[in-house]
């Protein structure tokens, strides 16, 4: 069982599944957060449960939403529209909690200069790995024509 909140408790989560993936975005939202890079666990939505209540969302892009909490400040949750998978804050996880280690590292492009990555043998890459990337490509050729007036 994997447990996690925010700094003040009053959002909550748990799931039994194991995180698909752990990655480390490196772009200039999730540096807002309040560090060089903002790390996730990635769960499939079906397999997260909300305990107590669920984040409040906030909207950054026309691709994804970002939960956080309005008490605390905490940053929980990012998912894309496109996607059934939810990544969760490395940082709200419990702590002791056992991980995968870190796969991919994206949007070294944007990354801090002053951030020196360390050599983990985890995948680099400048901005989303290509599989990622023609997912979204889809998703957004599939948005834009359900767009077009008839």
């Amino acid at each position: 069982m994997i447990k996690g909140s925010c700094a003040c408790g009053r959002i909550q989560y748990q799931t039994q599944a194991q995180p698909l993936s752990v990655d480390a975005c490196h772009c200039g939202t999730c540096q807002k957060a309040g560090g060089p890079f903002l790390g996730f666990a990635d769960f499939p939505v079906s397999e997260l449960q909300w305990t107590h209540q669920p984040p409040d969302m906030w909207t950054r892009s026309e691709i994804a939403d970002r939960g956080y909490c309005n008490v605390c400040g905490s940053s929980l949750s990012m998912q894309y529209r496109f996607q059934d998978v939810i990544g969760i804050t490395l940082g709200t996880i419990q702590a002791g909690t056992s991980l995968p280690r870190l796969g991919t590292h994206i949007f070294l492009k944007e990354k801090a200069p002053w951030f020196v990555l360390p050599d983990d043998g985890a995948q680099r890459w400048d901005e989303f790995p290509p599989e990622f990337q023609q997912k979204l490509d889809q998703w957004n050729q599939g948005r834009r024509k359900s767009e077009r007036p008839e």
